[in-house]
Order: C-alpha cells, then sequence, then structure tokens
C-alpha cells in the first residue's frame, strides 16, 4: 500500500437528491465513506460527478479522496410521496465506472464497497480486487427507469455477485425478488438482509440466523443501512466474526435511527460501549 491508498474504499455514485427546488448530497458511496472516516478510517471514493456537484467541500473537509470520473452532470434524484407510496425518478446520470477507471493506488485497498444507485459499476471493476474484503450494496443493479426518469425495479444476473464476498440488501432492496435469496446466498461467503427494527438475518455456509437491532426508540431510520453496511464491512474485516460484525453495525446504526443523524454520527467509543451492552445481553 502506498499512502494514497485508502484502507476503506466506496466504488459508486455520489449524487445530488432533489427536494424541492434544493439538492442535498446522496448516495451509499458519499454516507458509507463519512461513516468509514468517522470510524478512524482513511477513506477514498471511486465516483463520477459533474463540475456542478454541490459538495466536493464536503469531502474535503473530512481528509476524503474523491477520484471521479468527470461527468456532463452529477445524478440527481427525486423521490415524490403519493397516498403514502414512493414514487422516484432519475432525472440525471454520470458515467458508468468500469475497470480501467480504478487508479492504481486504489487496488490494494484492503475494504472496497461496490454501492452503485443507477447501475453504474460494471461487473468487472468486482473482480478488480483479489485480495480485498469485497462488499456489495445492491440497491443500484435493480433499478431500470424509462424515457421520463420513473424508476422501476428490474432483476439482476444474480451470479455477478459471486465476486463478492459480503453482499447486504434490505427487504426492501429485494422485494419482489425473494424467490432468489437462496441464488444469491449460494454465490457469496456472507448474505446480509436487513430488516429494520426487526434486525437482520444473515445466510452463510448454508445456515441462517438472525440478529435482533439494538433496541432503541426509533425516529428516523434515515441513513441507517449505510451506517449498518460500513459498520459490519469494517468489523467483519477486522475480525472476521459475522456474529461480532452484525452486532457492531446494529450498535452503530442505533445512533442514526434515534434521530442523531448519519452526519453526527457517534464516536467510536460510543458505539463500543453499545457493543458491550449487546453482548451483555445475549443478543447473539
Amino acid at each position: 500500500m502506498t499512502p494514497e491508498t485508502p484502507h476503506y474504499l466506496c466504488i459508486g455514485h455520489c449524487c445530488h437528491d432533489k427536494v424541492g427546488n434544493e439538492v442535498i448530497l446522496g448516495g451509499t458511496a458519499s454516507y458509507s465513506s463519512l461513516v468509514a472516516r468517522q470510524l478512524g478510517l482513511h477513506t477514498g471514493i471511486l465516483t463520477s460527478v459533474g463540475d456542478d456537484f454541490n459538495f466536493f467541500q464536503v469531502f474535503e473537509d473530512q481528509g476524503i479522496r474523491l477520484w471521479n470520473k468527470t461527468a456532463p452532470q452529477t445524478t440527481v434524484f427525486e423521490n415524490i410521496y403519493q397516498n403514502g407510496e414512493r414514487i422516484q425518478y432519475l432525472h440525471a446520470r454520470a458515467h458508468t465506472l468500469c475497470a480501467e477507471d480504478i487508479p492504481a493506488e486504489c487496488l490494494a485497498a484492503p475494504i472496497v464497497l461496490f454501492c452503485p444507485i443507477a447501475g453504474e459499476v460494471d461487473f468487472p471493476v468486482l473482480r478488480a480486487f483479489p485480495r480485498a474484503l469485497k462488499g456489495a450494496t445492491i440497491q443500484g443493479w435493480l433499478r431500470q427507469w424509462d424515457d421520463s426518469g420513473k424508476v422501476t425495479p428490474k432483476a439482476m444476473d444474480w451470479s455477478q455477485l459471486a465476486a463478492a464476498d459480503v453482499v447486504i440488501m434490505s427487504d426492501a432492496d429485494i422485494r419482489g425478488f425473494e424467490p432468489a435469496i437462496p441464488a444469491i446466498a449460494s454465490c457469496v461467503k456472507v448474505l446480509v438482509m436487513t430488516q429494520g427494527a426487526k434486525g437482520a438475518q444473515v445466510f452463510s455456509g448454508g445456515t441462517q440466523l438472525q440478529f435482533p437491532a439494538y433496541p432503541v426508540r426509533e425516529l428516523d431510520a434515515t441513513g441507517a443501512g449505510d451506517v449498518f453496511a460500513t459498520a459490519f464491512l469494517i468489523k467483519y474485516a477486522e475480525e472476521n466474526d459475522i456474529s461480532r460484525a452484525a452486532a457492531f453495525a446494529h450498535c452503530a446504526a442505533s445512533f442514526v435511527v434515534e434521530g442523531t443523524g448519519i452526519n453526527n454520527l457517534a464516536s467510536m467509543e460510543q458505539i463500543e460501549a453499545r457493543y458491550k451492552k449487546y453482548t451483555l445481553l445475549s443478543l447473539f
């Protein structure tokens, strides 16, 4: 590893989430990198955004390196809620990220999270890090959109996930594709399906384990999935123990659902204190 090599690398679009006439920072790569940095890791992102991207300074302030494949426009999503249902639109999409876009200094990154939001991570990218612990969040590969930008679900070639070590998805991500869960579990070493307040199911080595969430009063779960995925990968890379990784991830995510917010994630000391309580409560 060179001094430029990140310990934790995210590959996927940072984006603009359109809210009314304003935009806010979006994208799993954005939030996962911020969480990893908060947890003390040297962190970087391989992404594609345009010169119109509003949040370069956020990452500069946190010491997070961006390797950018400059696009004409930054990816833009908008969520519209009607009668309790979410309708999602993709208004712009930056470039696809391919194997040849990977900087040489990133190839030795020990932890890599592939986190597409609009199908932008080309599958050969997953095979470019033979020595890394490779995690993947699959939501972005399960999206398609029409000429108006309206997003709908689509299936994917699940066998492509075999290049990852850990696949992390929510029960909402896989809704409608539940019969594929055994096929996904057979492809990867570890499959994690988060279930909100119900906790998480982990499939590994032909076994299925249930890990309850850390008990807190939930106010807002926004960003909890990104925190869980990041914390799980970091702890799993450190200890190679599924149970301890799930416990640590639940404890990290618990601060977010209490309303703390992903930009004000608890310190490592606070998370470790809850982690000790989780183990004492024999929740796993």
